[in-house]
């Protein structure tokens, strides 16, 4: 039996999964006329990466609190549960409507979990049943929420980006959509690169007016992007998030510039009751991640007063878009 070779990705695949990062509805043509390659060479390649698993999925980043729901985060820390019983709490929680992500950690924490709900009654619902089931498991857990929650292109992925953008989700108020917009924005969560022409047989409109639609919740900041969904363990890369507990809170908006810049910082997070700001990266190893912290202190000095760090082992569900 011939051995299948197991694909390392080049230079012209790291492009492709950087342009999809940037934006996961871009078309085969798209990404070949910015990375030089014809139109069914893209389309190759990226049937290839996802064949080998590089990239996972894609994903819609959606605003929810345009939406009018409240995000908050919950982090878990179990007591002696078995890979069993780990397993059936992840999957739990996974189930669970309301839910829209759930990543398992190492360190402090052993999940986390993304949770919006329009009403802090819809959250005690949640979170009443999450420790009817399984509070004997649970040795510890914290509740913050989210606002707002920053992202970043993965601009490592390549040599000198020509450009990049930022995501923000949260921090903005209510607007009012109807059936159809919902709609769309639930089958856009579900795949970023579903057609047109599957959406307007959903909507029950022409391509052309669901391609309207669509531009107008970008224009109206519900969707905040597209992004594939790439396997970072593959490309040799670690997930870690940092909690840092500043001393001073005159230096945010340049410390948030700041992150903005720096390749390897990934997302950033404001919450409300949990450290003064969560910063997550993505960089090849624990000592690069020292690194770049102590670089951070020396950029803002007399500012961290201390710091915390959790690896992201993996992300088992991403949606960022609650069932209605």
């Amino acid at each position: 039996m011939r051995r299948i070779e197991q694909l390392i990705p080049d230079k012209k695949d790291m492009q492709i999964l950087y342009w999809l990062d940037v934006n996961g509805r871009m078309s085969y043509s798209e990404i070949g006329k910015r990375i030089k390659l014809s139109k069914q060479l893209v389309k190759y390649r990226i049937e290839r990466l996802e064949k080998e698993r590089f990239i996972k999925g894609y994903f819609t980043m959606i605003d929810s609190g345009r939406l009018g729901f409240t995000t908050f985060r919950v982090y878990l820390k179990f007591r002696g549960v078995t890979p069993e019983k780990k397993n059936q709490i992840i999957n739990y929680c996974k189930n669970l409507s309301s839910v829209w992500a759930v990543i398992v950690e190492a360190g402090k924490w052993d999940l986390a979990l993304g949770i919006s709900v329009r009403e802090i009654y819809d959250f005690y619902e949640v979170w009443d049943d999450l420790l009817k089931c399984f509070l004997p498991a649970i040795h510890d857990y914290a509740v913050n929420i989210y606002s707002p929650i920053y992202h970043y292109d993965k601009k490592y992925l390549i040599d000198n980006p020509k450009q990049y953008s930022v995501r923000i989700l949260g921090g903005r108020g209510k607007i009012e959509l109807d059936n159809a917009d919902f709609i769309i924005l639930g089958l856009l969560s579900n795949n970023a690169r579903v057609s047109l022409l599957d959406i307007s047989e959903k909507i029950k409109m022409t391509p052309e007016a669901a391609g309207r639609r669509i531009r107008q919740l970008e224009k109206r900041g519900v969707i905040q992007g597209y992004r594939a969904m790439i396997n970072l363990s593959k490309l040799g890369y670690e997930f870690y998030k940092v909690e840092f507990k500043l001393n001073s809170y005159d230096k945010i908006e340049h410390i948030i510039s700041y992150c903005q810049n720096k390749p390897k910082i990934y997302q950033v997070d404001r919450t409300i009751g949990g450290s003064t700001l969560d910063v997550e990266f993505h960089v090849k190893n624990l000592q690069e991640l020292y690194m770049l912290i102590e670089e951070f202190d020396k950029t803002f000095p007399q500012t961290v007063e201390s710091f915390e760090y959790l690896t992201v082992l993996s992300e088992e569900k991403t949606t960022y878009m609650p069932k209605l």
